[in-house]
């Protein structure tokens, strides 16, 4: 297993931005999450090839169904190891008609497998702060850690989100449920490890059959660290597979037949899931699971065993929608929403000034360019979770080098900038690992 924070961390240049206080009053801003299996997306053989699988078939349908959605965080799995394949998907799918916001986690090469997960995310709204893995099999679980760009994170208070991004052994079999036990057991050790108490969800196709699993019971039992104890949000657990008394929340398979390279069958399995920890559902940490918002896309309950289009008519989403859908991939996607504490600020809330201000870490100091000297009242930096280390004022119009700053650990830092004439500017800069 990796540490999220031996990652080493660059030096970043961020521009600054003064809150437009009309703005900037208590509110709730929401998070949109969808998780998908996007079925061999990049990856030709058996049964899928180019005439039935290849990128630039699926890629239209995956954009209207995203489009659909406009998700904040989109969680995909099944996606080929090739770097250029989730580029494919950011560029073909996602940054599209004008949309550029949306970013990518960083490439993590797999183990032993020809599929990965990827993580995509709307950067107006979130930060990608780290990243690192558990090593499990067949694939790897994925660690994101992000923070939302909440006006808070300017006085320090940052609001994180950890998402774990899972593709566990499918299969009925008792090797299969074992190895898919193995992997979620490891996670747990792993976040029992993780010197952090944060928001925090694992989604993914978990290729479970009942909630009795020991795979699902050791991603769901209290656990050494009940923080990291993952809880369905709609609370709809049992033996979900070839169970009609579950047909509202079953992801697998949304056509019966047709397509050599989609499993088949109709609805009939709950294979995706979005479960979240304790903080998420108590808002114990600035995020909230908003309650009736999680879905399968797709599913109207009404299609048991059924194609998701076929009779009786399915008006849970529009037509077009509902035809992309068996199309692009054999698993509906699953989406929740969570309430933010707070106000996120993205470009069209923020102002930023045409002398824009830089500020970086040189060494040990800090340092900026266009910063009004003259004016300034006073710097304070805070660490992450809200502590001031440091205050005073720039030397020499621009830069700050004390002892103090050479004391702070690398990682990323909140600046406020305070003028004489009342403006108040804030940054975020990183000091690199020496």
């Amino acid at each position: 297993m990796k540490n999220i924070f031996q990652i080493p961390l660059l030096t970043l240049l961020v521009f600054v931005f003064s809150l437009d206080r009309s703005y900037a009053q208590a509110g709730i801003d929401s998070l949109k999450i969808m998780n998908y299996n996007l079925t061999n997306y990049g990856n030709n053989f058996g049964g899928c090839t180019s005439a039935n699988n290849g990128l630039t078939l699926k890629n239209p349908e995956f954009k209207t169904i995203v489009k659909y959605v406009n998700p904040d965080i989109l969680g995909a799995c099944e996606v080929n190891v090739n770097p250029a394949i989730a580029n494919n998907f950011l560029a073909n799918v996602l940054n599209t008609d004008g949309v550029t916001y949306y970013k990518k986690s960083n490439f993590q090469a797999e183990g032993f497998s020809d599929i990965t997960s990827v993580l995509y995310f709307n950067s107006n709204k979130l930060t990608l702060a780290g990243q690192s893995f558990v090593n499990t099999s067949p694939r790897y679980v994925h660690h994101y850690r992000l923070y939302v760009n909440a006006e808070s994170l300017a006085l320090g208070d940052t609001i994180w989100i950890n998402i774990l991004a899972t593709h566990l052994k499918a299969g009925a079999g008792t090797s299969d449920q074992t190895e898919r036990a193995n992997a979620a057991k490891s996670v747990r050790t792993y976040l029992n490890n993780f010197p952090k108490t944060e928001n925090c969800l694992i989604m993914g196709d978990f290729n479970v059959y009942r909630n009795t699993e020991a795979a699902y019971q050791n991603l769901t039992e209290t656990g050494t660290r009940p923080t990291y104890q993952f809880l369905d949000p709609i609370n709809r657990v049992g033996s979900w597979g070839s169970n009609s008394s579950y047909a509202d929340v079953h992801t697998q398979c949304p056509i019966r037949s047709g397509n050599s390279c989609f499993s088949g069958g109709g609805l009939d399995d709950r294979f995706d899931f979005i479960l979240m920890n304790r903080h998420m559902l108590n808002d114990s940490a600035g995020l909230k699971y908003k309650p009736g918002t999680y879905k399968a896309i797709g599913n109207d309950g009404r299609h048991f065993d059924r194609a998701i289009n076929e009779s009786p008519t399915n008006n849970s989403v529009p037509a077009n929608v509902l035809l992309s859908l068996t199309k692009a991939s054999d698993h509906l996607p699953v989406v929740a929403t969570l309430q933010v504490a707070g106000t996120i600020i993205t470009s069209a809330k923020a102002q930023v000034y045409a002398h824009s201000i830089l500020s970086f870490f040189d060494g040990n100091d800090l340092k900026f360019t266009g910063l009004d000297g003259n004016n300034l009242e006073k710097i304070l930096v805070f660490n992450m979770n809200g502590q001031q280390v440091f205050s005073g004022k720039s030397i020499g119009n621009n830069e700050v080098s004390t002892a103090s700053l050479s004391r702070l650990n690398a990682g990323i830092y909140n600046i406020k900038i305070i003028y004489k004439d009342g403006k108040v500017l804030f940054s975020r800069v990183s000091k690199r690992a020496e």
